[in-house]
This record gives C-alpha cells, structure tokens and sequence, in this order.
C-alpha cells in the first residue's frame, strides 16, 4: 500500500468518526495541553464564569435538539436509516443543532480552562465538523429527502 492511499484511507475513517467520539478526542487533547503546555493564560477570572454559562448553553442546546428529535420520532442516526427530517425547534435556527452544542460546549470548556492550548480543541472539532462530516451527512440528507431537504438547506443556515 502507497502512504497516499494509506492517508486516503486515514481521513475516510476519521471523517466516519462519530461526533460525540470526536468531542472527546478533542476534549481529552484539551485537558493534555493544558496540563502539558498550557500556553499563555487568555481568560482569567471572571471569564471563567463565562466559560461555565458556555458549557451549559451547549448542553442545554444539545438537551433541546435531542428531545425535538425524539419528539418527532426521528433517529439522530441519520447512517442507520434516518426516519424523518426535523425542522422544529432548535431545527429552525440551525440544520446542526447538536453539533453546534457540541462546539458551544468546547468553546465553555477553553474559557474555564483560560489558556491558548486548549482553544485547539473546539476549533479542531467546529473544521473536522465543518469540512469532514456535515457534507457526508448533507449528501446522505439529500438523497434521502430530495426536494425536502433542498427546500430546509435553503431555509436554514448550516451553523448560525
């Protein structure tokens, strides 16, 4: 096997990667840099408390998401056989409102922790999110909801 085809096959598994693992790759390397090279502190106290409002608006949002999901008798397993598209809710505002929190959560995270290090953390995830999954997810939506979804993508924002 070729090195190329050996990184094709690398980011074709990392772009499969679910993102509730990948958010805690990322959180894991989080805590590494800021216990191993933290970098110069950004956010001080009473950023902190910023940091903690963040980390419970990404969980609420994700809360909310998850339960629009449920409510509509839909799959977050879009994969497996998505049963149905969501527009309610949290839906409305964004087509990626269980991602977004997962970055929101992130971004909490990096405030509280206060230094450069961390911040690498949710940019990682929002790119490999932004660049890697939503597509492969987007082209999975419309093929399976056609017109539907065509009519949703152009309603509502990707992100915010």
């Amino acid at each position: 096997m070729t090195d190329a085809h050996e990184a094709g096959s690398l980011w074709r598994r990392l772009a499969t990667l679910p993102p509730p693992l990948a958010t805690l790759v990322a959180l894991g390397a989080m805590i590494l840099l800021s216990r191993t090279g933290p970098g110069p502190l950004l956010t001080p106290w009473p950023w902190t408390i910023a940091g903690m409002a963040l980390m419970g608006l990404g969980l609420i949002l994700g809360a909310a998401a998850t339960l629009t999901f449920m409510r509509a008798g839909a799959t977050p397993r879009l994969f497996h056989g998505g049963s149905r598209l969501v527009e309610a809710g949290p839906f409305r505002l964004t087509r990626n409102p269980m991602y977004l929190s997962l970055v929101i959560t992130l971004v909490g995270t990096a405030l509280v922790m206060g230094h450069l290090t961390p911040w690498l953390g949710p940019v990682a995830l929002a790119l490999w999110l932004d660049r890697m999954f939503v597509p492969r997810e987007e082209a999975v939506l419309a093929a399976h909801f056609g017109a539907d979804w065509d009519a949703y993508r152009r309603r509502v924002r990707r992100w915010i």
